[in-house]
């Protein structure tokens, strides 16, 4: 049986984020073939000097969500993000802390360390890594919101992870819209802008919380420093080239009474999680629980190792969640 609160669990570290900038200087398509490295850096640094505010859409199936954005380049890159469609949602976020409101809910949800990053915020320093797992190629020019762009893909150097697509401004090098593609070249997963408007300056109260009376509104601190405190001893023997653990914490298994160990890796486009739980006590054989591709982007793939159930779920193909898995081992103390 598909684990709806894993699922969920991903779902939510894989949808919406955001930051943005002024580019000192633009770049055009033929510049980008000749230097792949000073594009991407164009991009980065444009996602943190830029005031803008406006309507982006997210695309996955037949599905569409639409949120307000603002960002406002103020030392710390704050970030509100407003959903337009289906139950509301704010997203206040800075470099180092995300704060989620769910005023259905009365919850807010707090996100401390290495804190995710969605459209257009998508292409950070250092970004040889981005190079040595992708080819960039320019393949021509576009519009979107009303601003020219330049179309770039993004082509990986190996079938463990998909190709994505940026359709970047010509002025200021800020992300207009992104796309996933399948092993098809089909689109799994589509941002893009409706409305952008790039601003000289954007007013405090424009990224304070809608929401002032929550002192009684429940609160969920999640800390996703990298840390090692958790000492599962797993073992990734086949971890896909360019991908590096983020963050991993615990929290309380929705399975059974004890911990569950959530790891997040990154290659700084495709990122995947692996959550850890322990199994029911001697069975000890390796075997298949399920095996899917779920909405959008994401893969799933979960299977025994000793005594732990091991999960990943990820915007990578199927091929790579099940290799991911398939060559997880613990080192002999986590056994004992």
């Amino acid at each position: 049986m598909i684990r709806k609160s894993i699922i969920t669990t991903i779902c939510f570290f894989s949808v919406l984020l955001t930051g943005f900038s002024q580019a000192n200087d633009s770049i055009d398509g033929q510049q980008l073939l000749n230097d792949p490295k000073s594009f991407l850096e164009a991009i980065s640094n444009s996602s943190h000097q830029l005031n803008y505010e406006g309507v982006f859409v997210v695309q996955h199936d037949t599905k569409m969500l639409a949120s307000k954005i603002v960002h406002c380049s103020n030392g710390k890159g704050t970030t509100k993000i407003n959903t337009l469609d289906g139950l509301p949602r704010e997203i206040i976020s800075t470099d180092e802390v995300v704060k989620s409101f769910f005023p259905a809910f009365h919850s807010i949800r707090l996100e401390q360390g290495q804190v995710r990053r969605l459209f257009p915020n998508l292409i950070t320093e250092p970004v040889d890594n981005y190079l040595k797992n992708y080819n960039l190629r320019y393949i021509g020019d576009d519009r979107v919101a009303t601003r020219s762009c330049h179309v770039v893909e993004f082509l990986p150097k190996d079938n463990l992870r998909y190709p994505h697509v940026f359709c970047v401004d010509n002025t200021s090098n800020l992300v207009l819209r992104s796309s996933t593609l399948g092993t098809n070249g089909e689109p799994l997963l589509t941002s893009f802008f409706t409305e952008i408007k790039l601003e000289k300056n954007v007013s405090n109260n424009a990224l304070s919380p809608s929401y002032k009376d929550t002192k009684n509104w429940q609160v969920e601190n999640v800390s996703l420093e990298n840390q090692n405190k958790t000492n599962t001893n797993l073992i990734i023997g086949k971890l896909p080239p360019g991908f590096e653990r983020i963050s991993e914490f615990t929290r309380n298994s929705p399975h059974n009474k004890g911990i569950m160990i959530h790891q997040m890796y990154s290659d700084g486009l495709s990122s995947f999680s692996v959550f850890v739980e322990e199994s029911a006590p001697g069975s000890k054989t390796k075997q298949l629980i399920v095996s899917k591709m779920l909405q959008n982007s994401l893969s799933f793939y979960s299977a025994q190792v000793d005594n732990h159930i091991i999960t990943v779920v990820g915007d990578l193909p199927l091929n790579s969640v099940k290799q991911i898995v398939s060559s997880v081992s613990f080192s002999r103390s986590s056994n004992q």
